[in-house]
């Protein structure tokens, strides 16, 4: 299966699967571009999912983390060559969203100096707002102003942003603040979350948004991210599957 080379396919996506799984399903699609998850680098260590990562020859566009490890996991970046490192903003706890955000700011800086140290963008992801158990932050708009006061960078994930308000010039204003670029699909009238498609088979305005990246100038990666019961149902492998070819298809559509 032809791989678009701007293309990652996110662990996550195989959520129930171990990384030595996942290693063997990526071989098998002839997927080398990955994102990796700190819940399967922990189940296996440190030094053993660094082995089997190199061993496998893959290129490691991204790993999201958990707070609790966020300095083990930017060195174990650095050491594969993972351009981003990204989390959660964490759950609001009964605070204001201005009180939260001086707590992230607080607890992330000393991350935010070593990232830089090392080389590594270190960025915030915005969730859907079902998630308010790991994040007070729902739109990219306020994902970057986050952004900004910690000194890091942005995911801008298609799940919790493809309907956002002046999302092109958004984006346009603050290319320099976008670390990685998720993709996915979600069918309208999913009122449960994690529940998306496989690319090209929801709602969401794939093409247009990819082309509304690339006019933008945005270079980074495009990481896919699909999860939920219609990708349980289906299979790992011919989910994630057709959701690279179809994003492949369009991202060689739009570069010719």
């Amino acid at each position: 299966m032809p791989v678009h080379p701007r293309l990652s396919v996110n662990s996550l996506s195989s959520v129930m699967q171990t990384l030595p799984d996942d290693i063997a399903m990526w071989r098998e699609l002839g997927i080398d571009n990955v994102g990796l998850i700190s819940p399967k680098i922990e189940m296996v260590g440190w030094d053993a999912a660094r082995a089997l990562v190199s061993d496998a020859r893959l290129r490691v566009s991204n790993i999201s983390i958990e707070q609790h490890a966020v300095m083990e996991l930017l060195e174990l970046a650095a050491a594969l060559d993972a351009g981003v490192v990204y989390l959660c903003s964490g759950a609001p706890a009964g605070r204001t969203w201005e009180e939260a955000a001086e707590d992230f700011c607080e607890t992330i800086a000393p991350a935010a100096s070593r990232a830089r140290r090392l080389g590594v963008a270190l960025a915030v992801e915005p969730t859907n707002p079902l998630r308010s158990d790991v994040s007070f932050v729902y739109s990219l708009r306020d994902a970057l102003h986050l952004a900004r006061a910690a000194e890091i960078d942005v995911v801008l994930d298609f799940y919790s942003c493809w309907y956002e308000r002046g999302l092109g010039q958004l984006v346009r204003d603050n290319l320099e603040s976008l670390a990685l670029v998720q993709i996915c699909d979600y069918a309208i009238g999913t009122f449960d979350t994690p529940n998306r498609s496989v690319i090209g088979d929801g709602d969401i305005p794939v093409e247009r948004l990819l082309r509304m990246l690339i006019d933008a100038g945005y270079h980074g990666a495009f990481d896919v991210e699909v999860l939920g019961p219609k990708i349980e149902a289906e299979g790992y492998a011919d989910a994630i599957g057709r959701s690279v070819a179809h994003a492949s298809e369009i991202l060689d559509r739009l570069a010719s």
